[in-house]
Order: structure tokens, then C-alpha cells, then sequence
């Protein structure tokens, strides 16, 4: 019964001492956690057996013996395989010593389970007679020699390294060493001794220094790099912290500069327009003096397009600024469409005649003769962009107009207005920033054809704040299409039909 005692107390004291690295099996140290495991598993396995092997004795039950006998050196075999792999991975060197120590335990291995299981038909490794007394064949005593060999090569390999190795991780590798050493010397008494437990003893000895020397060790390093970890964790995010801190005052303080920029903006054009309304007041008397010479009036018509200009500028300084601001408000009064369109066209129309441009207008479908929201405004994205088409297209070009109805319910209704040019054209690179303040296609735009870049972002905001979109295609030397849709409410006013396709009057 001594392996039955043996073998009981070596597993309780294998399972006791490394309870958690069975239950963290998965949590791999070093890369050796998972392989460890393995390899007490199978060294548990071996002591079951043993434990077996001497109830079976005891009572003389051969066949089964012999079962567990079998069993025994599968799970010795798979003991010494994993005992080298997990010094392989444990020492991690990556080089041509550690693939022989990998190759080499597979290939006994694989040479123990072909020798096992060619006992179970004829016994060249061990057997029972009919007494069941348990007899040793060469086989095993070699089988045994082979590990005693791999228990040396794995020893002077760990040792080697050891050699170059400091502190506590020298200590883990000398450990690794002296356990290979001491497995030697307990393999050498059990092929003089096989029916005494010394390898069973050097396994149970062994694994609980591995684990007092090798894995707590392992685990404390873990820890340690695991707390030096959260600490950086922890300061990085007290640096997110204060990085946030501080960006959220310097937001706040751009948003403040903003604000103030956008109030002096708007202070200073209200400031500078009453003077230049009445500079262009006071230039358009002048103007009409019978008994101003030619020259005076040639000088005092530049000085009005030039004042007109500026008030242009102004204006459009102020509209940026309450956009910015949040103040730009839309009215929602009843207004008649037709009348809206026609002052349009004659604005537009009267441009084109004084650039020599052909000018169309279409209003196509059935309109209500007034309709509910912001005639200014309605009017102020329509003229501007017709009026960069007449600006950007060139004498003996052509600017259509078009107007549609898309939709209509729930007492709403969206008009289309779309205004082509055959004009020079907008590159591909620049169409997605047309929208964008102060922008400009190039920087002689603004001396050509006196563009602020402001203009487009003014009426891209005022089409949103009407509930509408607006897009644009173009192509270098062939023209500009933009096309704007923005939503109406129905007047309760009804208008009479007017014929699809009919040309608009006034200008059209």
C-alpha cells in the first residue's frame, strides 16, 4: 500500500500548492501559466495511478493493474513532454536549443505511446504473471534512461542560461536547473529500485518548490508590473483630465473672443453704414448738379459704385454676424409671389441687359398667388445667386431661371429655384468650400469681379433657416448650376392657376 499512500499524498500536496494556478489556468505569466498547468495535470494524473496501482496490487487485480500500469507511463510520458516545453517557453531564448528541446520531447513522446501500445500484445516494456507480480522488461529501463536524458538537457540548458541571468530571475532559473538535477538522481533509483516510489517523491518535492520559487514569483512580478501599469493609467488620465480642463477654458475663452468679435463687428458696421448712407446720399445730389462739369461727374459716379460697394460689404458683415450670433431671425408675413419674382427679374434682368447676357425665366407648374414666410430673404438668396451668375459668365453668355413646385402638404410647400449659367465655371477642388466664409476660387476673383467669399455662406444660412437645401454643379468653362429648395407656407389667399411653362412677364 505504500504507492496507494504515496501517490494520495503527493496529489493532496500538488493540488493544496498550486490551487490557483489550476483555477487561473487561462491567465498566463510569462507566457508559461497555460504550459505549467498542463504539465501538473498530466504529473496528477501520475499520481492517481500510483495511488491505483497499489489498491490493484494490494488485491490482485491484474487486468486492471495492468490498465492502470499503462495508463501510468502515458501520463510519465506526457510529464516529461510538457516539462521541456515549459522550460522552452519559460526561458523564451528563441534559438536552436530550444527547438531541439521541443522536437525531442515530442519524439519521445511519440516513442513511449508506439511502446505502450505495443506492450498491450506482447510485453517488451513490463507484465504480470500469474501471481500478479509485476515484472520489468529493457524497454522500460531505456525508457527511463531517455528521460533521465531529457531531465539532463533541460537541467544544462536552464543552468547555461542561469549562468547569465541576475536576481530573482536567477533564482527561478537555478530552481528550474536543480529540480531537472534532482529528477536525474530519482530516475537513476527507480530503474535499481522499480516497486519504490522516488519518482513519485521527486515530482511531489519538485513541483512545490516550482511553485514556492518559480510561479509565486511569477505571480509578485505580475503584480508589481500590474500596479505600475494602473499607476501610469491612472496619471494618464489625470493628464486627459486636465488636458480637458484646459480645453474647455481655452473653448470658453475662444468662444468669448468670438462673441466679442462678432459684437464689434456688428457695433462697428452699424457705425460705418449711417455715414456711407449718407455719403451715397449726398454723392447721388452732387451727381444730378446741372452745373457740375463732365470730369466732376465721371469722378462722382466712380465714388458711388465704389460707397455702394462698401455698403454691400457692410451689409454682408452684418448678416454674417447675426448668423454667427444666433440673432438672424426669419419673418413669417404673407406675401405675394408673383410680385416677388418680377422684382427679381427685373433686377437681374436689367443686368443682363446692361452686360449684354440673354436672361430666361420659367416658371413651371401651378403657384399660389401668395404663399407665408420671408419675401426679403426669399429674395436676397435669389438675387445673389442669379447675381453671381451674371457676374461670373461673360458677355454673350446666358442665365436661366427656373421655378417648380416639389411638394406640398400638411399646409407646407416646397418651391425649387434653380439658376444655370454658361459662366466660367467652378473647379472640382474648390466646390466643396463654395460654402465656406471668406472663401474665394482665387485671390484675382475679388479684384475681377469684386467678391467678398461671404456671399455664399450668407444664403447657404438663410436656405437652412427656411428649412431648405442648396447644392451646386459646375464645370470649368461651360458654367454654374445652383439649385435651392425652400419651404413655404400656404396663404389662406388662394392664387388662380398659371399655365405650366409659361414665361414669367417683367423682364423674362
Amino acid at each position: 500500500m505504500t504507492y496507494s499512500i504515496i501517490g494520495i499524498l503527493a496529489a493532496i500536496i500538488l493540488v493544496i500548492t498550486n490551487r490557483d494556478v489550476f483555477l487561473t489556468r487561462k491567465d498566463a505569466i510569462a507566457g508559461t501559466r497555460n504550459t505549467y498547468c498542463w504539465f501538473l495535470m498530466a504529473v496528477l494524473s501520475y499520481y492517481v495511478t500510483d495511488a491505483l496501482w497499489g489498491v490493484f496490487d494490494e488485491y490482485r487485480m491484474t487486468k486492471i493493474q495492468f490498465a492502470d500500469t499503462t495508463l501510468y507511463f502515458v501520463a510519465m510520458a506526457a510529464a516529461v513532454l510538457l516539462w521541456t516545453q515549459y522550460v522552452v517557453d519559460y526561458l523564451e531564448r528563441g534559438n536552436i536549443f530550444d527547438k531541439i528541446l521541443r522536437y525531442t520531447g515530442w519524439a519521445f513522446f511519440v516513442f513511449e505511446i508506439i511502446v505502450i501500445t505495443l506492450n498491450i500484445f506482447h510485453p517488451v516494456m513490463f507484465w504480470f504473471d500469474e501471481n500478479g507480480v509485476y515484472h520489468a522488461e529493457s524497454i522500460r529501463h531505456v525508457t527511463l534512461a531517455i528521460q533521465i536524458l531529457m531531465f539532463l538537457l533541460t537541467s544544462a540548458y536552464t543552468l547555461h542560461v542561469t549562468i547569465r541571468t541576475k536576481g530573482k530571475v536567477r533564482r527561478r532559473n537555478l530552481t528550474i536547473g536543480l529540480f531537472g538535477i534532482a529528477m536525474i538522481v530519482l530516475i537513476a533509483f527507480q530503474i535499481i529500485y522499480p516497486l519504490w516510489p522516488f519518482y513519485a517523491m521527486g515530482y511531489m518535492v519538485g513541483t512545490c518548490l516550482l511553485h514556492t520559487f518559480v510561479v509565486e514569483d511569477e505571480k509578485e512580478e505580475y503584480r508589481r508590473k500590474l500596479e505600475k501599469s494602473l499607476l501610469r493609467e491612472q496619471a494618464q488620465k489625470d493628464e486627459l483630465a486636465e488636458s480637458k480642463k484646459a480645453l474647455v477654458a481655452a473653448l470658453a475663452e475662444a468662444e468669448r473672443a468670438n462673441k466679442a468679435k462678432t459684437v464689434f463687428l456688428s457695433n462697428m458696421s452699424h457705425e460705418i453704414r449711417t455715414p456711407m448712407n449718407a455719403i451715397i446720399g449726398l454723392n447721388t445730389i452732387a451727381a444730378s448738379d446741372p452745373t457740375a462739369s463732365s470730369e466732376v461727374k465721371k469722378h462722382l459716379e466712380k465714388i458711388g459704385v465704389s460707397a455702394r460697394h462698401l455698403l454691400e460689404i457692410i451689409n454682408d458683415i452684418l448678416d454674417m454676424s447675426r448668423i454667427e450670433s444666433g440673432r438672424m431671425t426669419l419673418k413669417n408675413e404673407p406675401f405675394t409671389f408673383s410680385r416677388a419674382i418680377d422684382q427679381v427679374n427685373s433686377i437681374i434682368g436689367g443686368q443682363c441687359k446692361d452686360k449684354g447676357l440673354a436672361y430666361k425665366c420659367t416658371l413651371d407648374g401651378k403657384f399660389d398667388e401668395c404663399y407665408v414666410g420671408d419675401a426679403m430673404k426669399l429674395k436676397q438668396i435669389l438675387i445673389n445667386i442669379l447675381g453671381n451668375a451674371v457676374k461670373f459668365t461673360p458677355e454673350g453668355g446666358s442665365v436661366n431661371f427656373e421655378v417648380t413646385e416639389v411638394s406640398r402638404s400638411d399646409g407646407k410647400v416646397v418651391l425649387k429655384f434653380v439658376a444655370s449659367d454658361t459662366g466660367i465655371g467652378i473647379s472640382k477642388e474648390f466646390l466643396p468650400h463654395i460654402f465656406d466664409t471668406f472663401s474665394q476660387e482665387n485671390s484675382s476673383a475679388a479684384g475681377s469681379y469684386g467678391s467678398t467669399g461671404l456671399g455664399m455662406a450668407i444664403t447657404k444660412s438663410i436656405v437652412e433657416l427656411m428649412n431648405g437645401t442648396i447644392s451646386v454643379e459646375s464645370e470649368k468653362k461651360k458654367g454654374t448650376t445652383f439649385t435651392v429648395t425652400v419651404t413655404l407656407a400656404e396663404s389662406a389667399a388662394k392664387a388662380p392657376e398659371t399655365a405650366g411653362g409659361e414665361e414669367a412677364q417683367s423682364g423674362c
